[in-house]
This record gives structure tokens, C-alpha cells and sequence, in this order.
């Protein structure tokens, strides 16, 4: 018994090893953006999910997404695009519930409740007369919620998803990209679990690294 305890202890600690000396290869866990994109806050270090609610991958993965967000650094933001690609008709629905809740400044509290009620429920949110009866029951303000869905915004705002998915060359969810130049996924790293997360932190420290040192401050003048 002690001997077979052992061997468990033995390969738990490798496993714990080699889990904390991971580091991730470009070309293989990631890779680099062939035109670099912009970050939406100037100063901020930026991780962008991009995920659909028809995707069970992204589903899978998203419990992750928020206990890893939950404990960002304040010099990360993280947002999330839903993606738009030509030619799918299937995606737009969930695409404008996406946009409805953003505009309502409600999209991260709402993320889950969709993708449980999507994947989970099998409720149809894609029919506007299910979605609104839907919104009612979560307690969110139908009236408000309507406007949004069928403003006369909501064009721009799904090209705006869509060219998006051209700028950043998405071709599979979910995918994450790290300060608009480095490119990762679940796919790419082999697994649906953390380790992806581990990926975007390395990222972000290889980021940090690549800073210009701040500048001393002049001395002050007797």
C-alpha cells in the first residue's frame, strides 16, 4: 500500500511539475498575427475572446474564461467578440443578442445565462418571440432589451463583429488574442481545460517584458 501511495505521490509531483514548467512554443501553442491590430484601451495590456453561443467548445471553455478573468491584473483588459463570418446566416441571431446586452452594458453578467440557455436548454434564442420571453424571465428590461435588438445600430454593430473576424483572420472558435499580436486556442494547445489560459499569461509577461522602462522623473529644483 505505501508503495503504490508513492508511486502516486511520485506522479503527481511530475504531473505538478511539468505543469509549472510549461512554456509555450510559437507555431505550435500560438502565433503571431501577421498584421498586428490595434488594442481598444491605449496602455492596457488586451486578451479578446472571440466565441459563439452555437459553439459547444466555446461552452465548454467558458467556465475558465471566468475564473481566469476574475483574477486578472488591472493593466489587462479583456473583452469578449462574437463572431460574425460571411455566409452564415446561423450566427447573426446569437450575434445580435451579443450586441443587445453590450449596448446594455450587461454582456459579461449575461454571457453564461445565454450559453446555458443555448447550449444547455436548447432554447431557440435565435426567434425573436422565444428571445424576448427569455430576457423577460432573467429579469432583464424587455423594453430596453427590444430597442437595442432592433435599432437601427445593430447593422453597423454586426459589421463591425464581422470585419473584425477578417482583421484578427479568424478561422475557428473559441480563439484568443493576446495585446492584438499573438493568436492561441484550446485547439492549438491540445486541450479544452486551463492550459490555454496558461498560454495567454505567458503572453502577457512576454508583453510586459517588451515594455520601454519607464523614464526616471527629473529632479525637482531647489
Amino acid at each position: 500500500m505505501f508503495a503504490r501511495m508513492l508511486k502516486w505521490g511520485v506522479l503527481a509531483a511530475g504531473l505538478l511539475a511539468a505543469s509549472l514548467t510549461f512554456a509555450a512554443t510559437e507555431g505550435k501553442e500560438y502565433k503571431r498575427l501577421a498584421k498586428p491590430q490595434p488594442v481598444a484601451k491605449p496602455g492596457k495590456l488586451e486578451v479578446v475572446e472571440f466565441f459563439w453561443y452555437g459553439c459547444p467548445h466555446c461552452f465548454a471553455v467558458e467556465p475558465y474564461v471566468e475564473t481566469w478573468a476574475k483574477k486578472l491584473p488591472a493593466d489587462v483588459n479583456f473583452r469578449r467578440v462574437h463572431v460574425m463570418w460571411p455566409g452564415r446566416s446561423d450566427l447573426e441571431g446569437h450575434a445580435k443578442i451579443f450586441v443587445a446586452l453590450e449596448q446594455m452594458g450587461i454582456g459579461e453578467k449575461y454571457a453564461m445565462p445565454v450559453f446555458r440557455a443555448v447550449q444547455t436548454d436548447r432554447i431557440e434564442l435565435r426567434r425573436a418571440d422565444t428571445l424576448f420571453d427569455w430576457v423577460k424571465k432573467q429579469g432583464i428590461d424587455q423594453a430596453k432589451f427590444k430597442a437595442a435588438y432592433n435599432g437601427f445600430s445593430m447593422g453597423v454593430s454586426l459589421a463591425k463583429l464581422s470585419q473584425a473576424a477578417q482583421d484578427y483572420k479568424i478561422e475557428g472558435v473559441p480563439t484568443f488574442i493576446v495585446n492584438g499580436k499573438y493568436v492561441t486556442s484550446p485547439s492549438m494547445v491540445g486541450t479544452e481545460d486551463s492550459r490555454v489560459f496558461q498560454v495567454i499569461d505567458e503572453l502577457l509577461a512576454k508583453e510586459r517584458g517588451s515594455k520601454p522602462a519607464a523614464k526616471p522623473a527629473a529632479p525637482a529644483k531647489k
